[in-house]
């Protein structure tokens, strides 16, 4: 098994070596790794961008790794789609003893239009669609995206909901509901590198309804781009939460995490 993720990763490096030896300047950056901008792919263009996001610190000992393998397409100057490969690596406690398991996340396919541009209209505006399946879950998630880019200053938010279905057990199917929202505001420091905060709040809606838990997190962004290659780091220490079940405020660790980070690379093929 060891053998066989060493390959897999070593397959992955090797195709991002490969798009930084072959890649030219057509890559439409991210500044962002949680907030999704509204500039899409230019028609014809193809990019891959591996992320990986590390979630770490619950009540237990518990560290989550997740993976995603993207590639994106543009259609037209204002559609584009990409198809994801998601995996996942997680090492926690249970009970006296602590697990490792590393397992396929199934597949997700986006479509992304942009209504209108952050550069040349008062608003940028797209809308986001991205159905996923696994072998025992299916989800929708489903996104509005505003942004506005002024001189060296660039701001982009986002609505996204999400409802999930869940039929591992043998005749039951759950069903629960997230409504996230995202803020990303950065600073060009250069063309090449801008820093700025990110913000997320994700609230989590039960199938018998009402709003279970809202968690805050909030951190720095920076990101890189060439006109071969860009490269994208947020890290997001959670804060006390807008709500935490009958708690109140405070931490929510039992579904959350201390510290989630994102690296996102996009690469020019």
């Amino acid at each position: 098994m060891q053998s066989v993720r060493n390959s897999g990763f070593l397959a992955v490096w090797c195709l991002i070596a490969l798009g930084l030896l072959t890649s030219h300047a057509d890559a439409s950056e991210r500044r962002f790794t949680y907030t999704y901008g509204s500039n899409v792919l230019n028609p014809g263009s193809v990019e891959f961008e591996p992320w990986t996001t590390v979630r770490a610190g619950r009540d237990e000992f518990y560290t989550r790794l997740d993976h995603r393998l993207e590639f994106e397409v543009g259609l037209t100057d204002r559609l584009q789609t990409a198809w994801y490969f998601n995996f996942h690596a997680v090492t926690q406690d249970e009970g006296d003893a602590r697990v490792s398991e590393f397992e396929w996340g199934g597949i997700s396919w986006e479509w992304k239009y942009k209504l209108l541009d952050a550069v040349a209209d008062p608003i940028g505006m797209g809308l986001y669609l991205e159905p996923g399946f696994s072998t025992g879950e299916a989800e929708l998630e489903t996104k509005l995206i505003l942004d506005k880019r002024v001189g060296r200053y660039y701001g982009a938010f986002n609505a996204t909901f999400e409802p999930e279905w869940e039929f591992e057990n043998k005749g039951e199917t759950e069903r629960e509901s997230g409504l996230e929202f995202d803020l990303g505001l950065a600073y060009f420091f250069t063309p090449a590198f801008s820093a700025g905060v990110e913000i997320r709040n994700h609230n989590e809606f039960p199938e018998d309804g009402g709003l279970e838990h809202s968690a805050l997190y909030a951190g720095p962004v920076v990101s890189y781009a060439t006109d071969r290659w860009w490269a994208t780091l947020t890290v997001l220490p959670q804060l006390p939460a807008l709500k935490n079940g009958d708690a109140g405020g405070g931490l929510i660790l039992d579904e959350h995490e201390r510290v989630n980070a994102r690296l996102i690379f996009g690469l020019d093929l």
